[in-house]
């Protein structure tokens, strides 16, 4: 059916020219950074910025393109020429939807707990759940291994869970988001106590 074909290719366009507005600041300090030089104009043109383009008319949630832009910056403020890792935070990106990032920020310490207003066996806390265990399956969060959680899983407790960033988590995070810094998180949880319940250390004997 090829009105429909159209259709959709019209207002994928038009979202995407939107988009390119409502983020006309961004772009400009990426234009600039781009116009620098600090990074290969080729490795951008045909490395990076086709995946960004293609992700900013496809992304299905405005709320994210904040998101993938930030990383974008990030490129050049870092001087990052990995192609690998960067393409891989873009994947990582693409897999999450915006209420998945928002609950990611919650653990880096950039958001407040959406989850504590949600009643107990209710769909939102069920959604949570599946949340955490994407997240987790993703490894951008780990948690403390008790027996709690090996009894409950996600279902345990926020004390007996613990959870933290992995050191994937954390780059990712710092990948798309400029108010996030590794060394303070790190600092904010030095000291947090053990949680109980920890399940022991097997030791392999010969």
């Amino acid at each position: 059916m090829p009105y429909i074909g159209q259709f959709e290719q019209t207002r994928k366009i038009n979202r995407a020219e939107r988009r390119i507005k409502e983020n006309s600041v961004t772009l400009k300090r990426i234009q600039q950074l781009f116009l620098s030089g600090e990074l290969s104009q080729e490795f951008i043109q045909e490395k990076i910025g086709p995946i960004v383009l293609s992700d900013l008319i496809e992304e299905h949630e405005d709320a994210k393109i904040r998101y993938l832009l930030g990383g974008f910056e990030n490129v050049f403020i870092d001087k990052n020429t990995n192609e690998s890792l960067i393409i891989n935070y873009f994947d990582t990106l693409r897999q999450l939807r915006y209420i998945d990032v928002k609950y990611l920020h919650y653990y880096a310490g950039l958001e407040n707990d959406e989850k504590s207003k949600y009643e107990k066996d209710s769909k939102e806390e069920a959604l949570y759940l599946q949340i955490y265990t994407k997240l987790e399956r993703l490894y951008l969060i780990k948690h403390a291994s008790t027996f709690d959680y090996f009894d409950f899983g996600p279902e345990s407790s926020e004390e007996s869970l613990r959870t933290e960033l992995t050191k994937y988590g954390k780059n990712f995070v710092a990948f798309i988001s400029k108010e996030f810094d590794i060394s303070h998180y790190e600092e904010s949880i030095k000291d947090r106590e053990e949680p109980e319940g920890l399940l022991p250390k097997l030791k392999l004997t010969e």
